[in-house]
């Protein structure tokens, strides 16, 4: 009779030995020292999802949370998309865009879904644009410095400092950089900004540093990962433990069989 001894155990077939291990390591928080692997891990959500374990699945996300910089970004969004995982789906988009379109495998481009990989196609040419605009516009200069003697040549000054500089860090055919490291480039500028008057420079420094005009960018980033996160992802009920279900006057799964 199964499940009489160890010689008749009961068989299921979607459960692999592996993944009943994992399972009493969860149930009795009883961990091989080395903890979970990867693999591991994608078990315990396999098995969540097949048996409703709660505490399974919690244990695998926070387990890939406090992992997540070991791993690609796409490859956390391609788990998030196949186990309803939101917790970490936002700031993995994020990292997502920081990836050129042609780094990203095929397969897993699959995988993310077409609305991810629309979205994210999109998102990266409207960031790109927004790049060039900033490149080849100049923050104005609102007011000069009262010390600043020649307006005129401080103006023209900025504008070519602003264009073989900040412009060419940016669209760097070879190594384009981003916004904050081709800041901290261009403030090492200081003995070479021609005729800009000193006192201009430190404004100008100033309001670069703000990230004025990529504020827009990451608002655009942040908005299409949470509209994404939202349209795409719906995490499963939590399910209620016996002791919940007593005080809610509920009936077991195992009562109503």
């Amino acid at each position: 009779m199964e499940g009489s001894s160890d010689d008749h155990p009961i068989i299921i077939p979607e459960l692999s030995m592996n993944m009943f291990e994992l399972f009493l390591s969860v149930a009795y928080n009883s961990w091989k020292p080395e903890g979970p692997t990867h693999d591991d891990v994608l078990d315990l959500l396999r098995f969540s999802n097949k048996f409703m374990s709660q505490k399974a699945r919690d244990v695998a996300i926070n387990h890939l949370h406090e992992r997540r910089f070991q791993h690609k970004p796409y490859e956390l969004l391609a788990l998030c998309l196949e186990f309803s995982i939101s917790k970490f789906f936002v700031p993995a988009f994020r990292r997502l865009v920081e990836f050129r379109i042609r780094d990203i495998p095929g397969p897993v481009r699959r995988r993310l879904g077409f609305e991810v990989w629309n979205a994210f196609v999109d998102l990266k040419e409207l960031l790109d644009e927004h790049n060039r605009i900033v490149a080849c516009e100049e923050p104005p200069i609102v007011t000069h410095s009262p010390y600043c003697t020649d307006n005129t040549a401080c103006f023209i000054d900025w504008r070519q400092l602003w264009w073989n500089s900040m412009a060419r860090f940016l669209l760097d055919g070879r190594n384009p950089q981003k916004f904050h490291e081709a800041i901290e480039r261009f403030q090492e500028l200081g003995p070479e900004i021609g005729r800009v008057n000193p006192e201009c420079w430190k404004m100008l420094l100033q309001t670069v540093k703000n990230a004025t005009a990529f504020c827009l960018a990451f608002d655009l980033v942040e908005e299409t990962a949470q509209q994404l996160s939202a349209a795409l992802i719906t995490e499963p009920a939590p399910m209620l433990t016996k002791a919940e279900l007593d005080t809610l006057g509920l009936p077991s799964h195992e009562e109503i069989l």
